[in-house]
């Protein structure tokens, strides 16, 4: 055989063999980088669904002590919490910040305005010095019980309170929350049956309300801040102050005070609001779920007053101060004199009419409930 004679027939076959599988493999390879591409562009979608679904963030702040056994506002602030991570599914994930922690009262209102706060509890304190009408909740001796109270914040009068704050701040008007109580009157001197009683002595008022509900039951009433309301009492600066009961006990003022006098004055309410732009972008569900979070917010901070008045009460006893609660015809000579002095009071401060339909809402629900 001659070794130099070449087969020309294998040898093209052979070659054509060995393009057929580089052609194979080239295929596989485009095929493997068709598979990865597409894989990626599959995942990107999963992607975007999973940073969608991190929990919006919601800050809720309050001017109340961080204990949600022991202050009704902290509780309303942790019912609110719980309800809208559960009802959302942990869509929401609520930040408390409590005892102004964000600041004072009309620095946290301003905070709300710009998105910074989501939800705030707003005393009215902070709420008069931008929506001055806000006032007639506190007015003193307006609300005869505690159910009286109820039936006008939830009925058409207490929304519409809560949307003209809205149109005016921007800020959005939630829920009022009350706290199913009032603010008692204490004092060092003697105790008090009957406004005759008030004469001489001489009370730390909050704010001009208060001075004019003090003179006009027959004492003075000068303005004290609240953090130097111990000293004040304890010198005798003042003779007496107004708050709900159970923070009479939580400031131990029992030590400077001998005598609490329940009389239905004040009733305490504060407004659940929010910014309105966080609000007004929720699809309905979610809205849905804010508000029925701030209703559970309602529930629990107004069985959480109760119980607390109840312990603070024997909390105080114990203490050896003397506690009476006037009848409801003792509160009404202390109301003859005081309600109509405030609500000349407030007509200064706002549109009068706004007055007269609080009373006549306040006389419907009267009415309603069998009280005339």
């Amino acid at each position: 055989m001659n070794i130099n004679k070449v087969d020309f027939s294998k040898s093209s076959t052979l070659y054509q063999k060995i393009s057929l599988l580089k052609q194979e493999d080239n295929m596989k390879k485009r095929t493997i980088y068709a598979v990865i591409i597409i894989s990626i562009l599959l995942a990107l979608p999963l992607t975007v669904t999973l940073a969608a679904e991190k929990p919006s963030k919601v800050k809720y702040a309050h001017l109340g002590p961080p204990k949600p056994f022991d202050d009704a506002i902290h509780a309303a602030a942790t019912a609110f919490k719980h309800i809208l991570e559960k009802r959302s599914s942990g869509r929401f994930q609520v930040e408390i910040y409590p005892a102004g922690t964000l600041g004072k009262e009309i620095d946290m209102m301003e905070a709300v305005k710009n998105n910074v706060i989501q939800v705030h509890a707003a005393s009215m304190g902070g709420l008069f010095r931008i929506f001055p009408t806000a006032l007639l909740l506190n007015a003193p001796f307006v609300f005869r019980n505690e159910a009286i109270a109820v039936e006008v914040l939830e009925g058409k009068f207490g929304q519409k309170l809560l949307d003209a704050f809205t149109e005016k701040t921007g800020i959005k008007g939630l829920a009022n929350v009350d706290l199913y109580s009032y603010l008692a009157i204490t004092n060092s001197v003697k105790p008090i049956r009957t406004p005759s009683d008030m004469a001489g002595l001489k009370f730390r008022g909050m704010d001009t309300l208060q001075v004019t509900m003090f003179k006009a039951l027959g004492a003075s009433a000068i303005p004290v801040a609240w953090p130097e309301t111990f000293t004040a009492l304890q010198t005798g600066v003042v003779h007496g102050q107004t708050n709900p009961i159970s923070i009479v006990s939580w400031a131990k003022l029992n030590e400077v005070q001998k005598h609490l006098t329940i009389v239905n004055s004040q009733y305490g309410v504060q407004w659940l609001v929010c910014n309105k732009q966080w609000y007004d972008t929720l699809p309905p569900e979610d809205k849905m779920i804010v508000r029925d979070a701030a209703k559970a917010a309602i529930t629990t901070s107004r069985g959480l007053s109760v119980l607390l008045e109840e312990k603070s009460i024997g909390e105080l006893r114990e203490r050896g101060m003397n506690v009476y609660a006037l009848s409801d015809k003792e509160i009404l000579e202390f109301q003859k004199l005081a309600r109509p002095a405030c609500l000349d009071w407030l007509k200064t401060q706002m549109d009068p009419k706004w007055v007269d339909e609080f009373l006549r809402v306040i006389k419907e629900a009267e009415t309603k409930l069998g009280y005339l």
